[in-house]
């Protein structure tokens, strides 16, 4: 197992070491798991005081009296930094495995791994250093960039294009059909043509069983440096801007537009043909059913400004008191009678 000083722990996240700069760290761990020889992170200043006082801990700054640890600004942060010096993550070996199948129309880079039982079909081009875990399926000319892992069970459907240093879990369909249908002439469902792709920018990061969909035409886009919790679904024709974030079980409808830095909570949902402008943030379960500007935050069903929101809460329990109220004077003035 590594080992590191607290000092040195402290100068690689930017941090103050406090008490003894010497004493070796051998990981990171949680207050519900202490351990004497590793760094606990403790990130609400509140738990402190039940950490044992013999593990060095990391928080933040002016939290540590009297025990050896790190302070600093952001200490959730620091876990970029720590956490590989300690768990690094084990590089795959390059190489195609028997069991793979590569069309001999496709083009693999420079040092990829192709695990058990992958297909890269036809026209696909794979760059350097791509990692296919077991089972994964690359369609009819997909483009994937340097540097992306895509982990076992992930499907990439024809023509999708993946950036570089793009991370997909397990179990993600990327570019299947657009749910499009209209109504046959003699009932029923007559489905739409989806003829687009999916573009998916440098840096982003899709989590396990997400779908998103292929456009009805042109392109269904993921802004570079995104980050996709698990079970998120993006509709067909979307754009989802830059540096967004979509945390488990957000729906986002077709052909919605963000802009940079959207945050959506889990199990929120985005109706179709919404415009959301940057930096914009939805809570968790809220339902957006119309545009919303820059800046905001947003929360609840119809999505409404947060402060908005809170006040209408306020007003139903108000309203919910006033009836036990009324009641109360009901039974006040029956027994009077």
């Amino acid at each position: 197992m590594p080992e590191i000083t607290l000092e040195y722990a402290a100068k690689l996240v930017g941090g103050d070491a406090i008490g003894n700069g010497g004493r070796i760290i051998r990981g990171v761990c949680s207050p519900d798991d202490p351990r004497d020889d590793m760094l606990c992170a403790v990130w609400d200043k509140n738990i402190l005081g039940a950490v044992p006082r013999n593990v060095p801990v990391i928080s933040e700054q002016g939290t540590i009296f009297g025990r050896d640890g790190i302070e600093l600004v952001n200490p959730r942060a620091s876990l970029v930094k720590l956490l590989p010096l300690f768990a690094p993550r084990r590089r795959a070996v390059s190489g195609i495995h028997p069991s793979a199948y590569v069309d001999a129309r496709g083009t693999l880079g420079h040092e990829c791994a192709i695990g058990p039982n992958c297909v890269v079909s036809g026209g696909a081009v794979l760059g350097d250093r791509i990692v296919l875990q077991a089972n994964v399926f690359i369609g009819e000319n997909v483009s994937v960039g340097n540097d992306t892992v895509i982990e076992a069970a992930a499907a990439i459907q024809d023509f999708a294009e993946i950036g570089a240093g793009v991370i997909i879990h397990s179990g993600a369909s990327i570019g299947c059909d657009g749910f499009g249908f209209v109504p046959g002439p003699g009932g029923g469902w007559e489905k739409i043509p989806q003829t687009g792709r999916v573009v998916i920018e440098d840096d982003v990061e899709i989590g396990p069983n997400c779908t998103i969909d292929r456009a009805t035409f042109g392109a269904t886009r993921i802004g570079r440096g995104t980050k996709i919790g698990a079970c998120v679904h993006v509709a067909h024709n979307c754009d989802i801007g830059p540096d967004s974030m979509m945390v488990g079980f957000v729906a986002v409808g077709g052909s919605v537009k963000t802009g940079r830095g959207f945050l959506a909570g889990g199990m929120s949902a985005v109706a179709d043909h919404v415009k959301i402008g940057d930096n914009v943030t939805v809570a968790g379960r809220a339902g957006v059913t119309r545009d919303v500007g820059d800046g905001l935050t947003v929360s609840g069903f119809p999505a409404r400004e947060h402060s908005e929101e809170k006040r209408f809460q306020a007003s139903l329990r108000r309203v919910r008191d006033y009836g036990e109220r009324i009641k109360n004077l009901e039974k006040t003035a029956g027994g009077a009678g």
